[in-house]
């Protein structure tokens, strides 16, 4: 998944606003001063007064630019990347005429208007954008200094490059970015005597500026929604659980305990009663050994977890937003898995569990639903109560259900996926 590239804009305010065609740009001491100034009011929006000094300093887009190229270099390796891009491709989120690397770059370096970097302790700001668009802006950086300061969200970042699971990643930034999202947006609220709390559902807001916003990045409109809405995740749907924490619990103090006890998940953002009422963890899934079921020359070279988030987003490559969303309501536990032969062929599995039997059931069929438009071209073959197999130019795409567990697979050479389909029929295909 791209989460781990994704996520470097982490302690960085994207240009979801309105930014002016030209502008006259502020000098330096201009723009420090501004920043100087606006500390104190953010500390008292957000009820955390600064421990030490916030450091600042000045960036211009190539050097934001150079910034985000060696962050990507440092976090994700080439072979990494490659990994990604091929699960990516397989799954039908990445089209085939997109750069992954170049494309996710030039979609970070397009949407960062700003950055708090925790291990320089600094705040950056970028030199192109006006005062007037700079303050909402530095309001956010300085909500992420300050977390910095009190709950040490650098060192959060550290343990989140070592967890192979881009789903818990999504919803610890969605905490941070949507915790710096709501103090923003009630500096802007405050002329006016509103509290963000008052607003309708946040991920929705955010969701109609997207649509508003399309059209002004040319980047950002190209990409495909996969890519779109991952970057979008955090500040909308993060603003939304932040402000269900609020009418829950209407103090700062309360927004502070939840960093001592993350979600573990991005269901538990979507459905916060998952998170503050009744605690819904994900289950653990078996990893998945190809090489016992399909052949010895078969290695899982990338795993990690989709999530409720992304598993919708899949299922509305072909299928209604409704319908997704719906479908993916129930998730239990995934892990996602590129497999890799020694001839280069390669295909992703999928293996998911589903909070009960109707869960997995109402996946099941929308995923076959899924299956049969995606692959419009195929043959069907293995078909039983508990599922079936396309084969579409030489590949076999299967899926089966089992009690509470939905397993798929796409792109195996046709002779290597008869002889997984032989095992899952031998041996079953529970995820437990």
């Amino acid at each position: 998944m791209p989460i781990r590239c994704i996520s470097l804009l982490l302690l960085t305010c994207f240009l979801g606003q309105s930014i002016s065609a030209v502008v006259q740009t502020p000098d330096n001491a201009e723009l420090l001063k501004t920043a100087d100034e606006l500390v104190a009011t953010v500390a008292k929006l957000r009820g955390l007064d600064p421990k030490y000094p916030i450091q600042k300093g000045i960036k211009s887009r190539a050097e934001i630019a150079l910034y985000l190229n060696e962050k990507v270099q440092e976090e994700c390796s080439d072979s990494e990347l490659l990994a990604e891009e091929k699960m990516l491709r397989r799954l039908g989120l990445l089209p085939a005429s997109i750069n992954y690397k170049k494309f996710v770059l030039k979609l970070l370096t397009e949407q960062v208007g700003g950055y708090y970097d925790p291990d320089k302790k600094t705040l950056y700001i970028a030199d192109w954008l006006s005062i007037e668009e700079q303050k909402p802006v530095l309001v956010h950086e300085l909500t992420h200094a300050l977390q910095d300061q009190y709950f040490n969200v650098g060192k959060l970042i550290e343990e989140n490059r070592k967890l192979g699971n881009d789903d818990l990643v999504l919803a610890r930034q969605a905490v941070i970015e949507g915790d710096a999202m709501v103090v923003m947006l009630q500096y802007l609220l405050e002329p006016i005597q509103r509290h963000f709390s008052q607003l309708p559902d946040l991920a929705f807001i955010m969701q109609a500026q997207m649509a508003s916003m399309q059209s002004q990045f040319s980047v950002f409109n190209e990409a495909p929604a996969y890519l779109r809405e991952t970057l979008l995740f955090p500040y909308g749907y993060g603003a939304a659980f932040i402000q269900r924490a609020w009418l829950k619990n209407p103090s700062w103090e309360a927004i502070n305990r939840i960093y001592s006890d993350l979600p573990s998940s991005t269901e538990q953002i979507i459905h916060p009663g998952k998170y503050f009422a009744k605690r819904d963890d994900p289950k653990p899934v078996i990893p998945d050994d190809p090489a016992s079921r399909i052949g010895k020359s078969w290695k899982v070279t990338y795993k990690n977890v989709l999530g409720e988030f992304c598993l919708g987003l899949l299922l509305n490559l072909h299928l209604t937003e409704e319908r997704a969303r719906r479908c993916v309501s129930g998730w239990g536990g995934d892990q996602v898995a590129l497999m890799e032969n020694s001839s280069g062929a390669y295909a992703v599995s999928v293996n998911t569990i589903w909070d009960t039997r109707e869960d997995a059931e109402k996946f099941y069929s929308a995923l076959q639903d899924w299956f049969l438009r995606a692959f419009p071209k195929a043959s069907k073959t293995d078909e039983s109560p508990s599922g079936f197999s396309l084969i579409q130019e030489g590949e076999l795409h299967t899926l089966r259900l089992s009690q509470d567990t939905v397993r798929f697979i796409i792109g195996l050479p046709e002779a290597d996926g008869r002889g997984l389909v032989k095992s899952w029929e031998k041996n079953g295909v529970s995820a437990h």
